[in-house]
């Protein structure tokens, strides 16, 4: 909602505009460029708890689940540790 305020628009238009232009809701998103974003701070050495917590995951459990569900690998595959 606050996202939707400031581009002066109501939520649900904001909603619709994700789905159309993207093809994806605001929350699939948010999960993907969250990984996204991981994604460097892994590979320079950062552990995979602090990109967890860093990128608002409740567990390096729960980043690793969403992480393995989005790139079909684990983390410590991605860091070559598996």
């Amino acid at each position: 909602e606050s996202l939707a305020a400031e581009c002066a628009m109501s939520g649900r238009t904001l909603a619709r505009l994700f789905q159309k232009e993207l093809g994806m809701s605001f929350g699939e998103w948010r999960r993907r460029m969250r990984l996204m974003l991981s994604l460097p701070r892994l590979a320079a050495g950062a552990s995979i708890l602090e990109v967890a917590m860093e990128h608002g995951y409740q567990s390096p459990s729960a980043f690793a689940a969403m992480f393995k569900r989005t790139f079909g690998i684990a983390p410590s595959q991605y860091l070559g540790e598996g």
